[in-house]
């Protein structure tokens, strides 16, 4: 490979087969592999890089002493050991997403692809579903799923720091979607889409490629409900790749997923905040005047959060975190601007 590669998950499980392979892949491409423990997290056998509990709360970086514990978030310490190791390209995944063949394929930078134009909000799976039946994203409006979608397609080549693989057999689909529908098993197109800044579309952190470009925007909030952080993330995340006239793009199925046990019940609670603010959420960072200057994004990002904070979408809490979030990337990055 032509980068410097790391890939993140984080996990409570004893090594499974998936992270069996992904150690086995990592290692074969001499790819450097982190896994992040919480307190649930049992003893690894050594040859895993297993970064536990305590050694996080030993390392020299602001946030890890202050992430909550038994919490998704804590993946942000995985993103930032990822950064102090100099990558230039951070892969991130979930320990029930088996890798298939193409897993370190398609990374580039820059790619000539179809862009999706059309409505406001791009209902990606619809899109991408071998299927007819109706499919549609966690974070994606409830109140849009039935509204037919018109969309066109322009070849163009695009700057696209974050990057969405696909997921086949159990997709990221949210809890009404599994609540109604049984035995999921889906195949998605080989096709590779950016989607216009003109448009909105949730995007997660089953399968993600991040670059350089976006390190300082992979931040993930922890005083939110952890069905919601990684979309809460995409959308800020999103309204900062238009900022910069960058786009996210969705490509290829990549991984397979046998899902973890989830309580389907309890992920709806947890999705709650997701179908009441997600078009709120976006309307509010969608109207702030933000920094042209790519050397202030770390600035933009925290704008983003004081306004939702504000509009009480975020705890205030969360300000302290993101705060301790930009100095560690600004030790990593020193010729970012400071917030």
């Amino acid at each position: 490979m032509n980068y410097s590669t790391s890939v993140v998950i984080t996990t409570i499980n004893k090594p499974n087969d998936v992270i069996k392979k992904i150690y086995s892949l990592c290692t074969k491409n001499k790819i450097n592999f982190i896994i992040i423990g919480d307190k649930k997290t049992p003893k690894y056998p050594k040859k895993f890089p297993l970064i536990d509990l305590k050694t996080q709360k030993k390392n020299e970086l602001n946030i890890s002493k202050l992430l909550p514990e038994n919490s998704y978030s804590r993946k942000n310490i995985g993103y930032l050991i990822a950064m102090k190791n100099k990558s230039d390209l951070i892969i991130e995944t979930d320990d029930d997403n088996m890798p298939k063949r193409n897993f370190f394929k398609g990374l580039e930078l820059k790619k000539k692809v179809k862009e999706i134009n059309g409505p406001k909000w791009i209902n990606i799976l619809d899109i991408f579903s071998k299927e007819k039946k109706l499919i549609w994203p966690r974070g994606f409006p409830i109140d849009l799923i039935t509204k037919n979608q018109k969309v066109n397609f322009k070849l163009k080549e695009v700057i696209t720091p974050i990057q969405q693989r696909m997921c086949d057999g159990n997709p990221d689909v949210d809890a009404i979607f599994r609540l109604t529908n049984k035995n999921l098993d889906y195949k998605f197109k080989k096709q590779t889409y950016s989607i216009s800044n003109n448009s909105l579309t949730p995007f997660n952190s089953q399968n993600t490629v991040w670059h350089l470009l976006a390190f300082p925007i992979m931040y993930l909030p922890s005083f939110c409900t952890m069905r919601a952080t990684d979309i809460w993330r995409s959308f800020i995340a999103l309204r900062l790749l238009k900022n910069y006239k960058w786009n996210l793009t969705f490509s290829d199925p990549t991984v397979f997923q046998f899902r973890n046990y989830h309580n389907l019940m309890n992920d709806f609670i947890q999705e709650v905040p997701v179908y009441k603010n997600t078009i709120q959420l976006n309307k509010i960072i969608n109207n702030l005047k933000l920094s042209k200057n790519p050397k202030d994004i770390l600035r933009n990002q925290f704008k983003c959060y004081e306004a939702l904070v504000k509009n009480k979408i975020f705890d205030k809490e969360e300000l302290e975190l993101l705060y301790f979030w930009s100095k560690d990337i600004n030790k990593i990055y020193n010729k970012l601007n400071k917030i």
